[in-house]
């Protein structure tokens, strides 16, 4: 998955109001991995150097507010892996 990817997975949930399916949120977790995670850059980090002008206006906010819940959540599932290794 991709940024653009993850923006329009986003979209997709917030349009269809839905939450992500387990399937949705495991690409969530892998994106966190491999683009927040291994990368040692903070979720804050990555969503401050996102082009969110892709989004329509109205619902930028929405989107940031997924696309962080989420991440966050990833970061969380994440840690709790690592103490179990």
């Amino acid at each position: 998955m991709n940024n653009n990817q993850l923006l329009l997975l986003a979209l997709n949930c917030i349009n269809e109001n839905r939450e992500p399916s387990h399937t949705e949120l495991s690409k969530i977790y892998v994106f966190y991995r491999t683009e927040v995670d291994c990368k040692g850059i903070s979720i804050n980090e990555f969503m401050l150097n996102q082009n969110w002008q892709l989004a329509d206006e109205q619902k930028i906010q929405k989107v940031i507010r997924f696309i962080e819940t989420y991440l966050h959540l990833s970061s969380e599932k994440a840690k709790d892996r690592k103490h179990v290794e």
